[in-house]
């Protein structure tokens, strides 16, 4: 009797201790985003309504995630508007800047549907739908995989002195642990592509860059063009400046940089100003004409608009740290193998000129004769 109690003590702690460890982990994961108006930039541009919107969105999504459930469908009830004309336009101007202030809800950033009953001027029902992009078991996950990924990062971050410092090491993290890489899994379009995968294209850079920015309370949103994501970062000055750590990782020729090699970063895109020099497409230019990099005037839809970006600042930002970058040294010719396919080429062309010249007096001299 004593036995099979013991037994039974023993498995119902082990089961108790599996509980309390997943809500554990699962509470701090949750809690390790902070929220403060600076990672809210797009909320605090849209009006009171479409606030509503948003606040209802946040808690719903919230509370899904602690459910493990109701994590793409959402309905919002209530909501006052002008005209019955506005109501898609509210709706859409709300999810926009969820979405753009948002990184951290990561399956939700590639487009939804919104169906709106209205009555006079009330939005008696909105239902939106965000596209399905992972089962919601899996969203769960990689959720908390990608807040322990990033813990590591954000206690590095919070240890570094200044501003400055704080963004040279995320600056450089993410170039480090990324490889650019194209394709159809949506992975590479968010931020687990880029923190956990490791792989992504210039939206999982962005997308990171501000996340981690959020944790770590330094202002920074993203942005778009038609072409492009990155990122702008207002610095202790009070002034806006642009940072591209996409293009602050290129790629060089055909050859690859790993995870954990970054002998291509670059700093050409750290917190630059309208008349930065950048290059583009092997073009020198400042940084207001890149055609990669000019704003679009509305925030992911076309219906979407009415939102004011930063007005950056004219020049680069002066931060005192060490650039430390091998990129020009070791990469400006793609590939430094060609230094020597160039010294054999050489050899070879002084070997067929001295044959030649042989050649030459040898005719000469039987002509002669």
């Amino acid at each position: 009797m004593n036995h099979k109690l013991s037994k039974f003590i023993l498995i119902a702690c082990f089961i108790l201790y599996l509980t309390y460890a997943n809500v554990v982990d699962y509470k701090y994961n949750t809690t390790l985003f902070k929220r403060d108006n600076s990672s809210r930039y797009y909320y605090n541009q849209l009006h009171s309504n479409e606030k509503e919107i948003y606040d209802s969105l946040e808690k719903q999504i919230e509370s899904a995630l602690s459910n493990g459930s109701g994590l793409y469908d959402f309905e919002i009830y209530g909501i006052s508007i002008d005209h019955e004309s506005d109501a898609t336009v509210v709706g859409f101007r709300s999810t926009s800047a969820f979405v753009m202030d948002n990184p951290k809800y990561f399956w939700i950033g590639h487009g939804n549907e919104q169906k709106i009953t209205t009555l006079g001027h009330v939005i008696k029902e909105m239902k939106i739908s965000f596209k399905y992009s992972y089962s919601e078991e899996d969203i769960i996950r990689m959720y908390n995989e990608i807040n322990s990924s990033v813990v590591p990062v954000v206690e590095a971050v919070n240890k570094t002195p200044t501003t400055c410092e704080k963004l040279k090491y995320i600056h450089d993290y993410l170039i480090k642990s990324i490889v650019y890489e194209n394709g159809d899994d949506y992975n590479k379009y968010n931020n687990y592509g880029a923190l956990v995968d490791h792989r992504s294209v210039c939206e999982g850079y962005a997308e990171a860059f501000t996340y981690i920015c959020q944790l770590v309370d330094i202002p920074s949103i993203i942005v778009n063009s038609q072409t492009h994501e990155w990122n702008f970062v207002q610095m202790d000055d009070g002034q806006w400046y642009a940072m591209d750590v996409t293009y602050d990782d290129p790629k060089i020729g055909n050859m690859e940089f790993k995870s954990g090699n970054d002998k291509n970063k670059k700093y050409d895109y750290f917190l630059v100003g309208k008349n930065s020099q950048i290059t583009s497409d092997n073009i020198r230019m400042p940084y207001s004409q890149s055609a990669d990099h000019q704003l679009l005037d509305y925030l992911l839809v076309e219906s979407s608009k009415g939102f004011e970006f930063p007005n950056i600042s004219d020049e680069a930002y002066d931060c005192p740290i060490e650039r430390d970058t091998n990129y020009i040294k070791d990469f400006y010719v793609p590939n430094k193998a060609i230094y020597t396919y160039i010294l054999i080429g050489l050899v070879v062309l002084l070997v067929l000129s001295f044959i030649i010249s042989c050649i030459k007096n040898l005719i000469r001299r039987r002509k002669r004769n």
